[in-house]
């Protein structure tokens, strides 16, 4: 029987799912780009929680003159308030659900919708989860919001922000005992499953699942959203969370509570080397990433005998990665690739991530070698190879590179001699470059650069950042950048920011 019931709960979703998103995609049609005039859902499936006219079954918290109905839209706009929902749909008390909303952020706007909470006359609420709207709240201060749209806000987060504003987007949340799924306009940006023990900083301790009401934000004056189309569909208490199965996250190295104690660090935990080859696809990395947690960046290799060797080729990968919740780099190969980029291509990426694998050989007029294939030169005189491979990362880390990956890599011909070539001068002075030119380090997965290095560039101010550096489509574990992490105390603010570039809503 309980086989039954989740065979039918599995097949229903799924229908509904489908319905829904052709619905929404009428309602848009419909009612404009900008329009707020609400469309009713069938009340058998989904029934509305906002009328489209009035405040009735909600009601605010402190500065009750920031919310309004406006041309159909709920609006906020004006001091810190929350909007919570008391009407008379499941007595505004639900388990399980799926809440389905449409969202248009004006310029600086930042917001949340609340679940599982509950009314509380100031601040905001303590108890339940919020899931994060942010597409263009600046980053300003020693603490930057740079928590975005998606996200499951200081749980499990999202930091790209790739919507624009000005523009309606659907966000849909299905809740399902302990497992929290969010997707934006189709996208899935979290599949979260709470710990038993969840870890939780001191003013979070309520972030737990358990059963509570809708609640909406109004951040701050400079804040103004629209909500419209606020619908929920409630599902059994006894509802499988595992009806649609989630992928294993253990290949990853993620363990039980990782994600949320990441998040208590303030750790922007993102993999900036994601390569698309071998059957990695930008969707496979925005799948993971929701199952993860760690986010994504994805990238090609650019340069000459590389898959982007043209503007045009680099213009067609920007186009088919566009719009898309993953940050977009290039991997850059070539010593004069800055030269060689048209200037607006450069401008769409949000990263550039290089290594020093590539190397004139035997000397600095030669062609360059790719180090890594070791039949194609030799090392007779590894100290005084090593002064020229010095000079060649300070020669990398001259260029406008966002990233240096496999920090203090090493061939495998001289591997062995790691500790005496790789001196502390040596280290120092490549570290001081990098920060001086505001270049982060890769903690790689598969070992560069090492604890010593990580801890001498941490105590100098340097930045790092988390890469796998794939070579096809299955999973590499983190275990090893994790490890790095507790080992040598990183905290959120050792970690690079990718901030948001200005953006047009005009077709490229």
């Amino acid at each position: 029987m309980e086989s039954q019931k989740s065979e039918s709960i599995r097949t229903n979703r799924r229908r509904l799912t489908r319905r829904e998103l052709l619905k929404a995609t009428a309602q848009l049609t419909a009612v404009g780009i900008v329009g707020c005039n609400g469309v009713s859902a069938s009340p058998d499936e989904w029934v509305s929680l906002f009328d489209g006219r009035s405040l009735e079954g909600w009601r605010a918290s402190e500065n009750k003159a920031s919310w309004r109905v406006e041309g159909g839209c709920l609006v906020a706009d004006g001091p810190r308030s929350h909007l919570f929902y008391e009407g008379p749909v499941g007595n505004h008390n639900f388990r399980n659900f799926e809440l389905a909303l449409e969202v248009l952020t004006k310029p600086g706007a930042n917001s949340g919708v609340f679940i599982h909470t509950r009314y509380q006359e100031s601040g905001s609420p303590t108890a339940g989860y919020e899931v994060q709207i942010n597409n263009s709240y600046p980053m300003v201060g020693e603490n930057p919001e740079f928590r975005r749209t998606g996200g499951l806000f200081a749980i499990q987060d999202v930091f790209k922000a790739f919507l624009p504003d000005d523009q309606w987007f659907r966000m849909r949340i299905l809740v399902v005992g302990k497992r929290i799924r969010v997707w934006v306009n189709e996208f899935p940006m979290v599949d979260y499953v709470e710990p038993a023990v969840p870890p939780r900083a001191k003013n979070r301790t309520e972030r737990r699942l358990s059963q509570g009401t809708i609640a909406l934000q109004a951040h701050d004056p400079g804040s103004r959203i629209h909500f419209r189309n606020i619908r929920i569909r409630r599902l059994p208490d006894d509802a499988n969370p595992f009806a649609e199965p989630r992928p294993d996250v253990t290949p990853y190295g993620m363990t039980e509570g990782l994600i949320d104690r990441l998040s208590m660090l303030a750790i922007p935990a993102t993999d900036f080397h994601i390569h698309l080859r071998g059957g990695m696809t930008v969707d496979k990395a925005i799948e993971r990433q929701a199952v993860t947690g760690i986010n994504a960046g994805v990238l090609e290799n650019h340069g000459r005998g590389w898959p982007l060797d043209t503007n045009e080729k680099l213009a067609a990968f920007l186009d088919g990665v566009a719009d898309k919740p993953v940050f977009v780099g290039i991997q850059v190969n070539d010593r004069d690739w800055a030269e060689a980029i048209d200037p607006k291509l450069l401008g769409r990426l949000d990263y550039v991530l290089a290594d020093t694998m590539i190397m004139p050989m035997p000397d600095d007029s030669s062609p360059p070698v790719k180090l890594w294939l070791t039949d194609q030169y030799t090392i007779d005189d590894p100290k005084a190879w090593m002064e020229r491979y010095v000079r060649h990362n300070l020669r990398v880390l001259s260029e406008p590179i966002t990233i240096l990956a496999n920090p203090t890599w090493l061939p495998k011909p001289i591997a062995h001699l790691y500790d005496e070539l790789w001196t502390e001068e040596r280290m120092r002075l490549i570290i001081q470059t990098a920060v001086e030119r505001g270049v982060a380090f890769e903690i790689n997965a598969s070992g560069y650069p090492p604890e010593k290095f990580i801890r001498l560039a941490k105590e100098m101010g340097a930045k790092f950042t988390l890469g796998t550096n794939n070579f096809d489509d299955r999973p590499i574990s983190l275990a090893r950048c994790f490890d790095m992490i507790d080992k040598c105390g990183l905290r959120g603010r050792d970690f690079l920011l990718i901030r948001p570039k200005a953006r047009s809503n005009a077709p490229r």
